[in-house]
């Protein structure tokens, strides 16, 4: 099957959850607005931006992986599902943590949940290089180990941020901001060895 329609509905609920995420944001109910009202919404205000950003990350993420798929059989539409689903129940944890910092319990769940995205998203992948008739011809097994391991590191920043919620989620939250930032922030391994496969892929169908 053509992976197109995978790709248009995939792009479609990122953009929808990323929309979400806003919604929670709402102005103060006053005519005379101050700084001193503005002040309650400021962790709503970095919960956005931080799951803006985590969410945009994850779509980068799903399209990177999506250039070296061909195609897509019956149980990848199923992966793709599983892993949106988690996508689009980041805005619940999202917004509990808008409503403050502290609770141990809320910053785990938020941790959870970004969890179980990157596990989906690993699934995804994995099933998808374990079957060659999948992917691109060109695609390696280092390529695809490599890819693994990116893919399952940030899964051990989170569960950091988990475990140590309890003492302290600053620290929490500094983890979570600390995997887009590896991401995002000009990176030589990341677009060296993306950039390479990407090349290879365009000389294969020169």
């Amino acid at each position: 099957m053509n992976k197109s329609r995978l790709e248009a509905f995939s792009d479609g609920v990122f953009a929808i959850v990323i929309t979400l995420l806003i919604l929670d944001i709402h102005a103060p109910s006053t005519s005379s607005l101050s700084v001193h009202d503005l002040r309650p919404l400021l962790p709503h205000v970095v919960t956005f931006v931080l799951s803006f950003v985590i969410v945009g990350v994850y779509w980068v993420a799903h399209h990177h992986m999506l250039h070296f798929i061909r195609q897509v059989d019956r149980n990848l539409l199923w992966l793709n599902l599983l892993l949106l689903l988690c996508v689009v129940f980041i805005p619940f944890p999202a917004s509990l943590l808008g409503r403050g910092f502290a609770n141990p319990l809320v910053v785990r769940l938020y941790g959870c949940t970004l969890i179980a995205k990157n596990a989906a998203g690993l699934f995804f992948w994995l099933y998808a290089t374990s079957h060659r008739e999948l992917v691109v011809a060109h695609l390696n097994r280092e390529f695809v180990l490599w890819v693994t391991k990116i893919h399952s590191s940030p899964m051990l920043v989170y569960a950091a941020a988990v475990g140590i919620a309890g003492w302290s989620t600053a620290i929490s939250l500094v983890l979570f901001a600390a995997v887009p930032v590896f991401f995002i922030f000009p990176n030589r391994l990341l677009k060296r060895r993306i950039g390479a496969m990407t090349q290879a892929d365009h000389d294969t169908h020169a």
